[in-house]
């Protein structure tokens, strides 16, 4: 009985020295938004503070690991601005997830079933102007490294 008593503390004391680890490893997330216009037809990138209708503003994340250890199943969220709308396929990495309720995620593009004209149900994209976030998963980042993702919003038309 002792010896199990020693074994199930020795290995809640591991337990908790793995948390605690995980829990001083931190992950900053800095945010960058920037502007993309075409010149001559090259893209350029320029400040995102004044945007106009149709505008493209870029928003790329960067999810930095400060500690000295890995941290593991890091989750990148990416909420698509009130006013704005997801661009398809300007996703990196592209294997992402979406949601229309910051809630529920599934692989972009989102699809929905509805009921058609003859009572049958069928499969129809969600419009990318319902999308509410993106989501990746990063996985692990080591120490002192980061992984970013990046998208791309169109501010919509005032109605």
């Amino acid at each position: 009985m002792n010896r199990v008593r020693s074994a199930r503390v020795g290995w809640i004391a591991v337990l908790m020295i793995v948390l605690s680890m995980s829990l001083l490893a931190e992950v900053k997330v800095e945010l960058k938004a920037s502007k993309i216009v075409v010149v001559n037809g090259a893209e350029q990138r320029q400040p995102a503070d004044k945007a106009t209708p149709g505008a493209i503003i870029e928003y790329v994340a960067e999810y930095k690991n400060t500690a000295k250890t890995a941290v593991s199943n890091v989750v990148a969220t990416l909420p698509v601005p009130p006013g704005m709308e997801y661009v398809p396929d300007t996703a990196e990495p592209a294997q992402v997830m979406a949601s229309t309720d910051d809630r529920n995620y599934s692989p972009a593009p989102l699809k929905r079933s509805v009921r058609g004209a003859d009572g049958k149900m069928v499969e129809q994209l969600v419009p990318f102007s319902e999308y509410r976030s993106l989501r990746w998963k990063l996985g692990d980042i080591e120490g002192d490294s980061s992984k970013s993702v990046k998208a791309r919003m169109k501010v919509k038309s005032a109605k």
